[in-house]
């Protein structure tokens, strides 16, 4: 303890003082602990009130933080040079501020010879610190608090406990409420610095640090060593209810004010509640979509200097799902090393899965990942009786955000077992679709080239496709389509229309589907160039009728369908321009008021004309 006062002199004229002298004022200067340091130290006693005083602080400094105008009040107060004491004391700030909140009990008592200290504060109201400490102006804090420290000789004890802890922040993004805690650390003088040891309790109360909140059920046990220039955690153990375990290491640079190297290893861990409590909201502020998991994983980082240098996942028997319900994983068994620097292989496993409504059988998912790059090559996966392809997939991270690149297909897939699975009407023939290259890239899926898909015996081709948004629930598809040389009667047996014999054309332009519902389209179906059998039956007749007429076919629902018959046709197309839930009707040409809809050949020859065309 150093005092830059003549502190005893004044003792000794104020032993000499005659009772019932005046009020005496001594300045003491500046006081310097290894616990704390305070500059404009005035002590006022009362030689008619024994044991009671009153010491004004022009500044205070504990713990690195500062405080100024301070006003301690003391009942029992003995003070001889060698030895204070201030078993009743208040604590409060002599500003405006300071006398609106309540003042801050607490009981000290200090020895000069060996530098004990005993500092406590009991039941004190946790917004009584708001004047004190400026990093509470504005969090409104409320409940109640007990804190005490012990320094004796080269030993240090810390209690804290909390109790109704609630606070918020000006901006939101952290808050408390209902907390309960206890702190107990120790620490034990090293050298230059401190060894100390903590333990902390929270039972009670929910705490929200965006993008993360948290319940209470939370234990941590740490270890390390303390110095003026660093603070060194060797070791900590963290327990979280409902989750599991981790164990880390930090080194923090007190003068930076930054975490220099730390590093994890966890547990065991329940997936669904460490991604659900801990992974998720990051992902959620990354960008990334919203994911659904059970099963077990167990990670692990490193970070030195500045970045991450090691990281770690495995899953157990894990289930993964999107949250919109395209992409689900069963039985997922996974260990994903990466290392700054180098390139690691990642070992995957899936027992089953789905892609919307198509079923995928079990494979192996070649993961390579590189920087900040993962990359899957060489894929093949089961789909109903084909195979799900990736050539090549590719999901990167830079400044600007998340970018991702596809190239695969389908091959060789029933079409009866397809329309079964997505619960279609039953089709005819295989599936084979070859996707050139989709990229991903601030949000929305945009296919590269066109999209070639066999089918009814023809071909269909997807130009200009972009999924916008594709993992949230206002998902927009947007699409040009294009179908040559279809076979009609395999189309119109498929569906719910009378029969059709041909070959037909189809163009569908400013496709636009919101939640997978048209908004907008231009569509154009005609009967495809060529010589070809042309025939429709009187079901199909009917059926086309419908569509240019305001009510149903009336005389043709009288007319008697007959085994066999059927009508010709020279031309069938019609298109349709749909705008606000209104579809504008067109056809192969005009008549009239009307348009022709199907010119008819041969004997007996019927067209359909339609002058219904707001649909």
């Amino acid at each position: 303890m150093i005092f830059r006062a003549a502190v005893l002199p004044a003792l000794t004229f104020l032993a000499a003082l005659p009772c019932g002298a005046a009020q005496i004022t001594l300045s003491l200067g500046s006081i310097k602990h290894a616990a704390f340091e305070a500059e404009g130290v005035v002590v006022a006693f009362d030689a008619a009130r024994r044991g009671e005083a009153d010491i004004r602080l022009g500044r205070l400094l504990v713990a690195g933080a500062e405080y100024r105008e301070l006003r301690i009040h003391c009942s029992g107060f003995f003070f001889d040079g060698r030895r204070l004491d201030c078993p009743d004391g208040t604590l409060q700030r002599e500003d405006e501020r300071g006398r609106n909140r309540p003042a801050l009990p607490f009981s000290l008592a200090w020895r000069a010879g060996d530098g004990f200290l005993d500092f406590s504060m009991r039941d004190v109201d946790a917004v009584a610190f708001s004047p004190l400490v400026k990093r509470l102006r504005g969090w409104k804090p409320a409940g109640k608090i007990d804190f005490g420290i012990l320094v004796e000789g080269g030993r240090a004890k810390l209690d804290l406990a909390v109790r109704d802890l609630e606070f918020a922040s000006k901006e939101g993004d952290i808050a408390g409420q209902a907390i309960a805690f206890t702190l107990n650390a120790g620490a034990e003088r090293n050298g230059a610095g401190w060894h100390w040891k903590a333990r902390l309790d929270w039972p009670q109360g929910e705490l929200y640090r965006a993008p993360w909140r948290r319940q209470a059920g939370v234990r941590m046990e740490a270890e390390g060593d303390l110095t003026d220039a660093m603070l060194e955690v060797g070791l900590a153990r963290l327990d979280v209810a409902g989750t599991g375990g981790v164990t880390a290491g930090l080194r923090w640079d007190r003068a930076r004010g930054e975490a220099t190297d730390w590093g994890f290893i966890t547990d065991r861990l329940d997936l669904a509640a460490a991604l659900r409590d801990w992974l998720q909201p990051w992902l959620t502020s990354l960008g990334l979509p919203e994911w659904q998991a059970a099963g077990h994983a167990r990670f692990s980082a490193e970070w030195k200097t500045g970045e991450l240098r090691r990281f770690y996942a495995g899953l157990e028997e894990a289930r993964l799902a999107d949250g919109t319900g395209h992409i689900e994983l069963d039985g997922v068994n996974a260990q994903i090393p990466w290392e700054e620097g180098a390139p690691s292989e990642a070992e995957i496993g899936v027992a089953a899965g789905r892609i919307g409504d198509l079923p995928l059988g079990g494979f192996r998912l070649p993961l390579q990942i590189v920087g900040n790059a993962a990359v899957v090559t060489g894929l093949t996966a089961p789909m109903l009786d084909g195979r799900f392809l990736v050539d090549e997939l590719r999901l990167a991270k830079s400044q600007s955000g998340w970018h991702g690149e596809f190239e695969g297909g389908i091959e060789g897939v029933s079409m009866p077992k397809l329309s079964r699975a997505l619960r279609l009407p039953a089709m005819a023939g295989s599936l084979t679709a070859r996707v050139p290259r989709i990229t991903y890239e601030q949000g929305v899926l945009h296919l590269d080239g066109a999209l070639g898909i066999e089918v009814f015996d023809g071909g269909i081709t997807v130009h200009q496709l972009r999924l916008i948004d594709p993992f949230g629930k206002g998902r927009r598809f947007v699409a040009d389509v294009t179908a040559r040389n279809l076979d009609l009667g395999m189309l119109t047996r498929t569906f719910a229309f009378g029969a059709i014999e041909g070959r037909f054309d189809a163009d569908l332009h400013d496709l636009e589907l919101l939640g997978w519902k048209p908004v907008r389209f231009d569509a154009r179906l005609a009967s495809s160039e060529g010589n070809y059998p042309r025939s429709l039956s009187l079901g199909a007749l009917k059926d086309i009728t419908a569509l240019g007429e305001a009510g149903s076919p009336e005389r043709l629902a009288r007319a008697p369908e007959r085994a066999g018959f059927s009508f010709g046709y020279s031309r069938i197309g019609f298109g349709c321009k749909l705008r606000n839930g209104v579809c504008l009707l067109e056809g192969v040409e005009r008549e009239g008021d009307g348009v022709v809809l199907m010119r008819g050949s041969g004997m007996p020859s019927v067209s359909i004309i339609g002058y219904n065309r707001h649909i």
